[in-house]
């Protein structure tokens, strides 16, 4: 208030320089008193001095470029009945750049406001508390102020110089050659060691230092007029010991981060001392891989070991040596004999290139043996990546053995091929032809040959057939929908090269066929999605995809989806019974059409004694597993999908007993006594059944013997002279009840009559008895013959035999 008052007076002093009469002189002292009146007015719980006046601490605080930045405010609230209200920050003097707001809200729910994004956050628990600043910038330095308000006590400011600290650049390490690598060398024992290290950037300036591991060597560095800061290392002489010793350049201008450094490794250089192959099998076999290891000892750095073959270089580079601390050196070569190496030398020879006449070797004589070796090639005059369909292709088998190949084979996909002229495979000598290929003809081709000394494989040959697209899918598949609903179709083409350009057309139930233009389709490679909303009855019916690329167009095997509305599921198929075991069985089926909407299937078990359903099981799957049943009882399980629309027919499966296991509770001892009265019984029980057996079979025979004239009848037509059988017309049978047939298999014919409900069986004649009944025909009584079979020990009525009328 005190400097808004001092700079009111300023600005009445200016006004009365400027005004020369009397009257505008009154005016100005009328405002003034009037603005001196206004601004003078006494403030609830406000100092006599604003704070605005007071002096703002300052503190000094540095940060890391691209590390976070801590600014500490003191947000302590001054006495105990008092409490944070809010948190201002401001940079530069200017606008606030962050706001921490806690009048209305908890601390643990304080309103945040960031005018500068998420790099800003302010951490209120921490003491003191801090403003965080991730990955600090050079425009972030500067001068940072944090206001503090209290519901109470006097609004608190503090001010931040933040200094923005940028590391130097890695250090550069250079050898005495301006050469610069992690591994330096290498040096010969006992001479000296010349390193730069060069350090740019950085504020403010680094100090830069060598260091032998953990020791420092060299502290002394210059200031290069283009800016880097140099140091130059002197080290000599080295020594054995100091092989693989780490030197170490430092460049640090802060505590608050690690110094920047950089890692020489030193190798030297030492006389290989001894040579030996170690793997010197009796005989090899040619084209199989050896394993030819050589140890070199004494050599430093690892020691050049080179292979020769009669005092010529292999030129095929062998595996990478390795080394111990002992200064032994270990090379590998990889060799594949052939039958010109047989009697030849291979010389393992180990030197130090760096230190002259220090090589030393060792030899072996090979003696090779060797089974074929075999190599395929698509023949030459053809172009790999323009075979189509219905060109012809050959290959051509190379094959170089000793002894010559007894047997040469071919392969498509590890499966032997044959040679077949009507399915176009020819095989000749060391040649395959395949004519007219097609798409199933394309994969890898192999072949291989036989001799003494073994089996060889040659490499594979890729052949790649070009055609025109076709479905991928080789049944049409159908698809419910709903009126408005929408259906995503996907066709999927299978085709070489896959680029497929695709075509749709719709064929709906009145027969029309329209084609559908490419923007309500999406396309990617050899897939094409289609969205279909069916309103009416007609946007029912089957949608066609094909496709084209540039072998042509693949019209011929299109795709086709059947577009039905939405209905009851299809009843299941394929039902079986597995695992079954004395009280439980797995029933599983084929899930059928679900009438385009989602389905789940239904099991029941009927008892068909007591009528009654004693399981029933729901599944999303046609998948059922049936325990606890009674035993000896005969079920009918009935099987059935639903969906919103409906339940499917029913598949009934009947006649399902479970055989149940006779639990035997007696003595678990070694023998079971024999009962003299059980055995007596069960002896007069088989005497007696033999006994009734035999006498049955004597009745049926004299019952043969026996047996009636069969009387015919013949009937005739007024209408005409000719007769007709009693059969032609249908006939009522009077005796025996036969008219109340409650057989369940009966099935009624089509044609009406008692022939219809009649099963029958075919029986030997040996097996049949006849009996003589009477039917009423046109009003005449006729005598016929009826015919019925015994089938386990149950009678079933027989079909009438025709005869012939007699007069």
């Amino acid at each position: 208030m005190v400097r808004t008052v001092s700079q009111t007076i300023k600005i009445w002093i200016l006004m009365n320089k400027k005004d020369s009469g009397v009257i505008p002189r009154l005016t100005s002292y009328f405002l003034f008193g009037f603005i001196l009146t206004q601004l003078w007015q006494p403030t609830t719980g406000a100092d006599d001095i604003s704070d605005a006046d007071r002096p703002i601490p300052l503190i000094s605080v540095e940060g890391v470029l691209k590390q976070q930045g801590k600014l500490p405010c003191d947000i302590r609230v001054p006495t105990h009945d008092d409490r944070l209200h809010m948190v201002l920050w401001f940079r530069n003097n200017g606008e606030p750049i962050y706001r921490y707001d806690v009048r209305s809200n908890p601390i643990s729910e304080a309103k945040r406001w960031s005018d500068v994004g998420e790099r800003v956050y302010f951490q209120s628990m921490s003491d003191p508390a801090h403003l965080l600043i991730s990955n600090l910038r050079l425009e972030d330095e500067g001068l940072y102020i944090c206001r503090v308000d209290f519901r109470n006590s006097p609004t608190r400011n503090l001010r931040i110089n933040l200094t923005i600290i940028v590391p130097p650049n890695k250090p550069v390490i250079y050898d005495a050659n301006g050469v610069t690598s992690q591994n330096i060398g290498p040096y010969n024992e006992g001479s000296d060691l010349l390193l730069t290290c060069e350090v740019y950037g950085g504020r403010p300036k680094p100090r830069v230092s060598w260091w032998l591991e953990n020791a420092m060597i060299d502290d002394s560095w210059v200031d290069r007029k283009d800016g880097a800061l140099v140091n130059h290392l002197k080290f000599s002489p080295l020594h054995r010991h100091h092989l693989n010793a780490r030197f170490v350049c430092l460049a640090s201008n802060t505590n608050q981060t690690l110094p920047q450094s950089t890692v020489a490794i030193l190798n030297l250089n030492l006389r290989p001392l001894s040579v030996s192959i170690t793997t010197k099998d009796t005989n090899l076999l040619a084209d199989k891989r050896y394993d030819i290891e050589c140890i070199s000892t004494g050599s430093r750095p690892p020691a050049s070991i080179t292979w020769w073959k009669n005092n010529k270089q292999i030129k095929k580079s062998p595996q990478n040596p390795t080394t111990d601390d002992k200064n032994v050196t270990r090379n590998i070569l990889n060799l594949i004999p052939v039958i010109e190496d047989d009697g030849k030398i291979l010389t393992c020879r180990s030197e130090n290139q760096f230190i002259l006449a220090s090589a030393v070797e060792d030899r072996w004589r090979l003696n090779v043996q060797y089974s074929p070796r075999v190599t395929m090639q698509l023949g030459s005059n053809l172009i790999p990546d323009d075979i189509k369909e219905g060109v012809d292709v050959y290959f051509e088998c190379i094959v170089k053995s000793n002894p010559a190949s007894i047997r040469l084979s071919w392969f498509h996909e590890d499966r032997e091929l044959r040679h077949n002229v009507s399915q176009r495979v020819i095989m000749s000598n060391t040649r395959l032809v395949l004519q007219k290929i097609t798409r199933h003809s394309a994969g890898g081709y192999y072949c291989s040959a036989y001799n003494s000394e073994g089996l060889a494989q040659s490499n594979v040959v890729q052949l790649r057939v070009k055609y025109v697209p076709i479905c991928k899918s080789t049944t049409e598949e159908l698809i419910g929908a709903m009126r408005h609903e929408t259906i995503v179709v996907r066709c999927e083409m299978s085709a070489d090269p896959p680029n497929v350009t695709f075509f749709w057309t719709f064929n709906n139930s009145g027969g029309e066929v329209s084609s559908i233009m490419n923007s309500r389709f999406t396309s990617s490679g050899t897939v094409s999605m289609f969205n279909y909303t069916p309103v009416a009855d007609v946007d029912f019916g089957t949608l066609i995809c094909w496709g084209s690329n540039p072998i042509g167009q693949g019209t011929g095997e299109p795709c086709h989806f059947q577009i039905v509305q939405a209905g009851r599921p299809f009843p299941p198929r394929n039902c079986s019974i597995h695992n079954e075991t004395e009280d439980s069985l797995n029933l599983s089926c084929h899930e059928g059409f679900n009438g385009g909407l989602s389905q789940h299937f239904i099991l029941e078990v009927v008892d068909t004694q007591a009528k009654k359903i004693r399981f029933n099981s729901s599944s999303t799957i046609p998948l059922f597993t049936v325990e606890t049943m009674e035993p000896g009882v005969p079920f009918k399980f009935i099987i059935y999908a639903t969906n919103t629309k409906g339940h499917s027919d029913p598949v009934t499966i009947d006649g399902v007993t479970f055989r149940g296991v006779a639990k035997y509770t007696g003595s678990t001892g070694g023998g079971v006594g024999l009962n003299p009265f059980y055995a007596l019984l069960v002896i007069t029980s088989l005497v007696l059944v033999v006994f009734l057996t035999l006498s049955i079979i004597a009745i049926w025979k004299r019952s043969r013997r026996k047996k009636p004239p069969v009387v015919k009848a013949h009937i005739r037509r007024e209408s005409e002279n000719t007769f007709q059988s009693a059969e032609a017309t249908p006939t009522k049978i009077e005796q025996n009840g036969l008219e109340d047939i409650g057989d369940p298999d009966v099935i009624p014919s089509k044609n009406g009559g008692l022939r219809g409900f009649i099963r029958i069986h075919k029986t030997p004649p040996a097996k049949r008895r006849k009996k003589n009944l009477e039917v009423k025909q046109n009003g005449e009584t006729v005598a016929l013959t009826q015919e019925t079979s015994v089938i386990n020990n149950s009678f079933f009525l027989h079909a009438f035999t025709n005869r012939n009328l007699k007069s």
